[in-house]
């Protein structure tokens, strides 16, 4: 397994993830402020979650163009991808919990009805 290649390879994804977020965040952001100010939360997290990611995918890049292994331009590729993926996982814990207390007040709500 080449590490050049597969850095090539996860700079490419890194890339079109990572502008993906960056205009879905801004998109979302920008629509969030006419809501309210909070509304505006979501997307500058996505956002900075998805400048994160190009900053990962520059790291990768500069090992993939250099003529010798870098140490640091490794551990620097690693420590975005941790902010990344603790970001990203925030989000997912937020959302999951979001989700049943919406169920849990949809089941009351319907229970209170009947």
């Amino acid at each position: 397994m080449d590490l050049k290649k597969k850095l090539e390879e996860f700079s490419t994804w890194a890339a079109v993830v990572g502008w993906v977020t960056v205009i879905s965040g801004a998109v979302e952001a920008l629509v969030g402020l006419f809501a309210f100010v909070i509304g505006a939360l979501p997307g500058a997290i996505m956002l900075f979650a998805g400048i994160k990611l190009l900053r990962a995918r520059n790291h990768a890049r500069n090992l993939v163009l250099s003529q010798e292994y870098s140490e640091q331009e490794m551990v620097l590729l690693m420590q975005e991808m941790t902010t990344y993926f603790k970001v990203q996982g925030i989000l997912i814990i937020i959302s999951v919990v979001l989700t049943v207390l919406l169920g849990v007040t949809a089941g009351l709500i319907a229970s209170l009805s009947l």
